[in-house]
């Protein structure tokens, strides 16, 4: 422990304004609390009987050992003379038993002014802005004098050199507490609006800034209105979402949502916030609490009739029944929203439905299917995005246009249309990135990380590293670990960086998957996991990775996942010596292939298809 030097000539420093941190440490003891009170003053024959009653009373804090030797300096009952301090004697009933207390004792002991000023500055938090106090002080002509006072008093103090004056923080975090907990709840709403109407004018009709957003949220939603914090709050997620700061905006919407919770008709604006939470959950993958945010909105929706927000949400659910690997509960969800839609609303919508109805037919080997579904969605995004007269309407049509692209792509490779196939995901991608729709771009690279695989290897591991480096950007874990797979496969099959990066990832992917439940991929690397342990003759871990896949992947259905593992199960058996089982797995894949009407090559070259 440092001791303050003693400084003659003022009151002592009792404190260093060092940052508060997180690490707990045990409380002084009675010599240590003896050495930091003497430390406050030097060497001093006089103090003595302080430093026990000290020791005594603080229980071995030292924030509350400093507290009280201010409020006896205050009270003058601590005291210099002729160059050395005394102290008249205290007894147990001078200083109240509790540090909150005794704290509040020297609040209480300010002059009104003072103190009034004190608290208001408490509402702008423990940190706060000199101008911004002057606009929401009862007095401000006398905030330059009252601020010298509380700092003169150890209450707050400046920050940066004392002639600028422009921003302050309290003393100490529980200083700030005290103050702002003992506010008369009333006077403290009252004061939450009168600051958020003072940031209302500095920063105009329109915030822009985050920090704007998030202190006129705080502000209001402590206010009476609180309905107007919870449209700040969610304007705040928005922002941090747009730059993809998954973890500010799902802070946000929270905490909007809490803030509407309190407000009467506020239904409108919680659908909303319910909808945008769920979808970042859903991405950074917590799907049982999306689906529950996705459910508030779907009841909410179809009690009052609006039909395009129950089928864009019944879309969403759908995606999370997907990535379960539930394909008949997607495949449901995505019918009844075309269902709701009929034929005259929202043809975005609409075209979004068209386009997850392709997906889903190209998972279940009904590329003919898929490449029908991808251009009804095509031609209602493109219509659209020519007629739009708002920006984010034009955006959506265009992330439609992305996707079903993606789709279209897809479905051509499987009926062995490469170059167009190359084609259409490439467009998917420029479209993508062109309106920074990273999440549409990380699909795109992980199909044509695939598509090069075969194509251009050199280009499959440079597509899947900048595919994951926008995975990574947009904290879309999914394709994360789709990206991390596929690059299993072009490090082992396509380099010698086998056993240095290709397993390294491949258990990546695996372990993502786990973490978040993501059935629907699961199966893909541990199928990749299990060829290269069958590369390295390594046939008992070969065989476990392959069964543990063949388990997902006969519950979700897949062509491209079934094939892998009866094919690779049927080398395995036949290198065992059991051609029985070899030859009754082969015949496995080969009527997979009958059924999904594709070439086994097809299957076999571009097995991870999205």
């Amino acid at each position: 422990m440092v001791l303050l030097s003693h400084r003659p000539d003022t009151t002592p420093p009792l404190v260093t304004r060092a940052a508060q941190s997180v690490i707990r440490v045990a409380p002084l003891s009675t010599d240590e609390t003896r050495a930091l009170v003497a430390g406050f003053f030097g060497a001093s024959a006089d103090l003595e009987q302080l430093q026990d009653f000290i020791a005594g009373r603080s229980g071995g804090n030292p924030l509350f050992a400093e507290e009280i030797v201010r409020s006896l300096v205050g009270r003058g009952l601590l005291h210099r003379e002729g160059g050395r301090w005394t102290c008249a004697t205290v007894s147990e009933a001078v200083v109240p038993p509790t540090l909150h207390g005794l704290l509040l004792s020297r609040v209480d002991g300010l002059p009104v002014a003072a103190r009034r000023l004190l608290q208001e500055a408490a509402v702008l938090g423990a940190t706060f802005d000199g101008a911004l106090l002057r606009a929401v002080a009862t007095e401000p002509g006398a905030i330059d004098a009252e601020l010298a006072r509380l700092a003169e008093a150890d209450f707050v103090q400046p920050l940066g050199p004392w002639h600028e004056r422009t921003r302050y923080r309290f003393t100490h975090a529980l200083v700030h507490e005290v103050v702002y907990q003992n506010l008369l709840l009333s006077r403290r709403t009252e004061l939450h609006e009168r600051v958020g109407r003072a940031l209302e004018q500095a920063a105009g009709p329109r915030p822009e800034r985050l920090s704007d957003l998030e202190a006129l949220g705080h502000h209001w939603s402590l206010s009476a209105d609180k309905l107007r914090g919870a449209r700040y709050l969610v304007a705040a997620g928005d922002w941090a979402r747009a730059v993809y700061a998954n973890d500010d905006a799902i802070r946000h919407y929270d905490r909007a949502l809490q803030t509407l919770a309190e407000c009467p008709g506020g239904g409108g604006d919680a659908r909303t916030a319910h909808e945008r939470l769920a979808d970042l959950l859903g991405l950074t993958g917590r799907r049982a609490e999306a689906l529950a945010h996705y459910e508030a909105v779907r009841k909410d929706s179809e009690r009052d009739g609006d039909r395009v927000a129950a089928a864009r949400v019944q879309r969403k659910i759908g995606g999370l029944y997907w990535e379960a690997g539930d394909r008949e509960r997607a495949g449901a969800c995505f019918t009844s929203g075309l269902e709701l839609l009929g034929e005259h609303d929202d043809p975005i919508e609409r075209a979004h439905l068209f386009q997850e109805m392709g997906r889903l037919a190209f998972r279940a080997g009904d590329n003919a299917g898929a490449i029908t579904w991808a251009e009804r969605a095509l031609a209602e995004a493109t219509h659209e995005e020519e007629a739009a007269t708002e920006p984010e309407r034009a955006r959506e049509a265009t992330t439609m246009r992305a996707q079903a692209y993606n789709t279209l792509g897809v479905a051509l490779a499987r009926t062995g249309r490469l170059t167009e196939a190359v084609e259409q995901i490439e467009r998917s991608i420029g479209l993508a990135e062109t309106r920074d729709l990273l999440q549409a771009a990380c699909r795109g690279y992980t199909n044509l990380g695939v598509l090069f695989s075969s194509l251009d290897p050199r280009r499959s591991i440079e597509t899947c590293l900048r595919g994951l480096e926008t995975a990574k950007k947009v904290g879309d874990l999914g394709f994360q670990s789709r990206l991390y797979a596929n690059l299993a496969v072009a490090y082992c099959a396509l380099t010698d960086r086998c056993e240095a990066e290709g397993i390294e990832a491949a258990q990546t992917a695996i372990d993502l998957d786990r973490r978040l439940g993501l059935l629907d991929h699961l199966a893909i690397p541990l199928i990749v996991l299990g060829q290269i342990h069958q590369c390295h003759g390594e046939h008992r871990e070969a065989f476990a990775m392959y069964e543990e896949a063949l388990g997902l992947a006969e519950q979700i259905g897949e062509p491209q996942l079934l094939f892998p593992c009866y094919d690779g199960l049927a080398t395995l058996y036949l290198d065992a010596g059991n051609t029985g089982q070899a030859e009754a797995y082969l015949t496995k894949a080969q009527e997979v292939c009958a059924r999904a009407g594709v070439e086994p090559d097809a299957l076999m070259v571009l097995p991870f298809l999205c």
